[in-house]
């Protein structure tokens, strides 16, 4: 083992592949190890943190960063932050990373638990006594009653009723030798055991050292002069008929009952006996022991007193980046383990009448409750199926691959998924699933002592303050009224369902009133916002009857009406099975009239949580606002008459109406509201992106604590892209998208003809990134009349991300846009007029798509994508920050005198930002999200260009990421800017035509070859 092991440093295998370092097992895992590494994939072993990390190939010095970042944090059980471009290997780094502590983790716990037990054993055996038992359990039952006078008779009944544990398992699983012999016999304990009497001379008997536990069913009693070998040894003879042989030895016999009886006790409570032995010790090491021995009881409270392993969660924002993910482990590492993905019923659903129902959510619902669901009861084909168990060709699988089997098996892929969650080491999911409280509960996520890993976490802060906020409508009250009075008048808990009826009543009524104090108003939304003047947030509630004792008694009508439902459900499905009764002919879309539907009792549940924040006194109850709002929406009746009946055909032409839609809302202005109570869970988190920065805002936001942060560098050579900010179009005119400037046909006019300059010198793709699809519109008016369009279609075909539409027309979007640039192309050489994709930042093509190669030579950026400033949240979000500053005076001096110089563990602990510098946040955030659309690994090349002037401003290039703040360059002169630009492309192009000629091409998949240089030295993290 290397002298700098514990320090931080990386240290590579150079020895054939599978060579054992010092210290460590083969390279495959024993029996017990759920973590293997696949000897047939090519990997190596480096030692980072002090722990053995298997990677597929020799890693980039940023990969290391990130590897060492994050073994660190979770040996110390800390938080921390990763930032590293996109492009830079990080989902793979973290993923072994995670993984390798993981296996290193459950090693060392199961040796520290071997540990414990054979000091508490020498303990035990050198005669020391431990505190009574009565004080060391609550358990009276489940204490023996110690012989320990010569005179009580040798035929004393052993009271060891309690010797099981919750599990129902035997205490003797608390012997397991994990492969080390023991001198000291083992009893076969069941409960009232009579008479029995230990042999301290018989030590034959064998050990398996693949169990750990005893069969606890009762067995028959052997004869009373034999003796029974269990696989702990020999059960010690019961006592004979020979009173001369009991005198001869009824005081070892009983001395030896007392040490076997002592150490059950002792091996019960680990933690207590540790306890009392580290006290003990502390006078003088106990007889039998050593200092090692003290030293791994020690360990053992310090570390834990569990052998449990934490669980891995790695979240992303979408399904396709959890896809992705996926990818990565199956294709790219060694490591193979237990694996699950949680998805929607929407995505997994195979049931055929389902999938064509309005809500596919409440059809599975309907129809499992009702036992009607076939997959369903076959759901267990896929989760106990070959392909999905260890060692399986699906041990690794996606949503499409379970999917796929399902169908196969005509079993349900979402309940065997959630099945297989429950026993995974490793399950992926989008991280609403673990931010929302209420979506983590219906997934039967548990986080308690896990590890979470949220990739692209740059949407984290706005997730988590959208997963803390509830808006309830006047329609989903109306179905709760309605559904209330159902089962009222069917005598279903008719007090309790009344008693919620009225509550909801009285919020319509009051949500439908007359009003006249909206202070708000845009288009056709009218909103009023507590606190206010005249009113605070209690004294809405109390107005509205939601004080404290009404909410306690609202949790108490909702537990009964809970407890209800689970009852009616089991009831039902007892008798569907008695009597093989069907629903076919039933309309699963209907609520059905034995309790309150699902979306009734979520409308409850989320007030609920969102009230026990609001409390009078709560830790969150100033993080709230509360707002009344009153829109116009237009509806489609026939839409409506389609969903009701679910046919294809249209039976009457549409009719449009306005419709008003009054909603109660509670935003949750701090997403540490959600954040804290995770954090508080959780064993570490881990949050990373490639647009995180600035970094100390993320834990002043969150609430939580991150002791080490990690800006890595891009694996790219600077020479292999080009960042330029261009602050004049080609006739002057200055390029400042702002609100006043971007309406005028001087701005238009100038943006679209550098567009066109740019195009014309740019080969193969390029993405254009506007501020939002008003602008868009705009300008796109403007060029079709001047003929700029049809100018810049000569030079490129252009696409356009739609607004809205379904995931199907965008998917589509993407198809063509690839097609058109790959059956255009010629190999090796770069297409000259290429294609041009028009995309808002914060929409579909700027979140986690991959653009590498010739599929994006160019990013162009037009304006900074400021939030919409009179949108009523961001207001509020901006006066929140600006009045938890005030609350905080030394914070708000420190933000003045040192601003962005401020380090991230300075500006974590400066509270929240001020509501100007989280606004600036939010649009620098955006941009460089849709910057790191292109550069997708280190042999890519691209140009970035900002075509906005106040990028010439030294504050705003800070806020950039750190890979490419220090290679930006700012040009007065479009001229320049161009014929530097058009040098680049020729360069790089001429490399590619080369490299081709030659056969030395480099795939944008190949993160293998890694860098000429690794640095043996990793900068260990500065943990806060």
């Amino acid at each position: 083992m290397p002298s700098n092991y514990n320090k931080g440093n990386a240290k590579a295998n150079t020895g054939v592949h599978g060579d054992k370092p010092s210290g460590q097992g083969s390279k495959t895992a024993n029996s017990e190890e759920t973590i293997r590494i696949a000897s047939h994939l090519n990997h190596q072993t480096y030692f980072i943190g002090g722990v053995q990390v298997h990677f597929p190939f020799k890693p980039y010095p940023s990969q290391l960063g990130m590897m060492n970042h994050m073994v660190r944090a979770l040996n110390m059980s800390k938080n921390t932050m990763i930032e590293s471009p996109t492009g830079s290997g990080k989902s793979l780094a973290l993923l072994c990373a995670a993984l390798a502590w993981r296996r290193n983790y459950t090693t060392k716990s199961k040796q520290r638990m071997s540990n414990v037990r054979q000091a508490i054993r020498k303990y035990i055996k050198g005669g020391s006594l431990l505190p009574e038992a009565g004080k060391r359990s609550q358990d009276k039952d489940a204490q023996a009653q110690v012989i320990s006078s010569e005179d009580k008779k040798p035929d004393v009944k052993m009271e060891i009723d309690g010797c099981t544990s919750h599990t129902g398992k035997s205490i003797l699983d608390r012997l397991a030798q994990d492969g080390q012999p023991d001198s000291a016999p083992v009893l076969d304990v069941k409960p009232n055991i009579e008479n029995i009497k230990a042999e301290p001379d018989d030590r034959s008997g064998t050990h398996k050292d693949d169990d750990d536990f005893v069969d606890s069913t009762p067995k028959p009693k052997p004869p009373a002069a034999e003796k029974q070998n269990t696989e702990f040894g020999p059960i010690p003879s019961l006592p004979t008929s020979d009173p001369a042989a009991n005198d001869t030895s009824k005081r070892s016999k009983v001395q030896m009952d007392n040490t076997e009886i002592l150490l059950i006790h002792a091996l019960h409570d680990l933690a207590g006996t540790a306890d009392f032995i580290i006290q003990a010790a502390k006078t003088r090491i106990p007889p039998g022991m050593d200092q090692k021995d003290i030293d791994a009881l020690i360990e053992f409270k310090e570390n834990g007193s569990t052998e449990s392993t934490p669980r891995i969660y790695f979240g992303s924002r979408t399904h396709r980046q959890v896809s992705q993910l996926v990818d990565e482990l199956r294709l790219k590492s060694a490591y193979r383990l237990q694996t699950a993905v949680l998805g929607s019923r929407s995505q997994m659903c195979i049931h055929g009448e389902a999938t064509k129902a309005a809500s596919i959510d409440e059809a599975c619902r309907f129809l499992v409750e009702h036992d009607n669901c076939s997959p369903f009861k076959s759901h267990r084909k896929i989760s106990g199926h070959s392909k999905i168990r260890s060692g399986g060709e699906l041990e690794i699988w996606d949503i499409e691959d379970i999917v796929n089997l399902g169908k196969k098996q005509f079993a349900c892929p979402y309940f065997a998924a959630r099945e297989l969650a429950e026993n995974s080491d490793l399950v992926f999911c989008p991280y609403n699933y673990i931010l929302d409280p209420g979506v983590r509960e219906a997934a039967g996520i548990s986080l308690n002592g896990s590890i979470v890993i949220l990739d692209e976490a740059h949407n984290v802060e706005n997730a988590a303050r959208e997963a803390g906020s509830v808006e309830i409508t006047d329609k989903q009250l109306d179905i709760l009224i309605n559904e209330c009075q159902t089962m009222a008048k069917a005598g279903h808990l008719p007090e309790t369902h009344e008693f919620v009826g009225m509550f909801a009543q009285g919020l319509v009524t009051w949500m439908q009133g007359e009003f006249e104090d909206f202070e708000h108003q845009d288009f056709e939304t009218l909103t009023a916002v507590w606190p206010r003047k005249d009113a605070s947030i209690q004294d809405l509630l109390n107005q509205l009857a939601m004080t404290p004792a009404f909410t306690s008694r609202l949790q108490q009508a909702y537990s009964k009406i809970e407890d209800y439902i689970k009852e009616q459900r089991a009831i039902h499905a007892e008798n569907q099975r008695m009597t093989g009764g069907s629903t076919s002919g039933k309309d699963i879309d209907g609520i059905d009239s034995n309790y309150l539907s699902n979306i009734s009792m979520r409308v409850i549940g989320s007030l609920l949580r969102v009230l026990k924040h609001l409390s009078h006194g709560g830790r969150f109850s100033g993080d709230y606002r509360v707002a009344r709002i009153r829109r116009t929406v237009m509806t489609s009746h026939e839409q409506l008459f389609t969903n009701r009946k679910r046919k294809k055909s249209t039976i009457a032409p549409a009719t449009v109406t306005q419709e008003q839609v009054n909603t109660l809302a509670f935003w949750a202005l701090n997403p540490g509201v959600v954040f804290a109570e995770i954090a508080s869970l959780t064993r570490s988190i881990v949050l990373t992106s490639g647009t995180l920065s600035p970094l100390g805002s993320y834990a002043s936001e969150l609430q939580v604590d991150f002791a080490s942060t990690l800006e890595a560098n891009h694996v790219i050579d600077p020479s292999r892209f080009k960042a330029m900010s261009i602050m004049c179009g080609p006739a002057g005119t200055l390029l400042e998208a702002k609100y006043k400037t971007v309406d005028t046909v001087v701005f238009q006019d100038d943006v679209g003809a550098s567009l066109c300059s740019i195009a014309a010198s740019c080969p193969d793709g390029m993405l254009v990134f506007v501020s939002s699809y008003s602008l868009l519109n705009k300008l796109f008016m403007r060029w079709r009349t001047t003929k700029l369009m049809d100018k810049l279609e000569e030079l490129k075909q252009v696409f356009v991300e739609p607004q809205g539409g379904s995931k199907e027309a965008f998917e589509k979007l993407l198809k063509d846009y690839r097609n058109f640039l790959l059956n255009s192309r010629v190999e090796g050489q770069p297409l000259e007029r290429g294609a041009v994709m028009f995309a808002v930042y914060r929409g579909k093509v700027s979140e986690g798509i991959d653009f590498s190669d010739f599929f994006c030579r160019t990013v162009v950026n037009i304006g900074i994508p400021y939030p919409a400033f009179k949108d009523v949240k961001v207001t509020l979000k901006r006066e929140y920050n600006d009045a938890m500053i005030k609350q905080h005076p030394r914070q708000q001096q420190q933000q003045q005198q040192h601003g962005s110089s401020m380090t991230p563990g300075q500006q974590s602990s400066a509270a929240l930002l001020n509501g100007s510098a989280w606004y600036e946040i939010q649009a620098f955030r955006a941009t460089n999200q849709a910057l790191g659309r292109c550069l997708r690994h280190k042999n890519d090349w691209g140009a970035i260009i900002m075509l906005e002037a106040r990028f010439a401003n030294e504050w705003n290039v800070k806020k950039l990421s750190k890979w490419i703040r220090s290679h930006m360059r700012v040009y007065s002169d479009f001229g320049r800017a161009l014929a530097d630009l058009e040098d680049f492309y020729r360069i790089r192009a001429a490399e590619d035509v080369a490299a081709h000629s030659s056969g030395d091409d480099s795939p944008a998949t190949n993160l293998g070859d890694g860098t000429d240089t690794i640095s043996a030295k990793l900068e260990s993290p500065n943990f806060e």
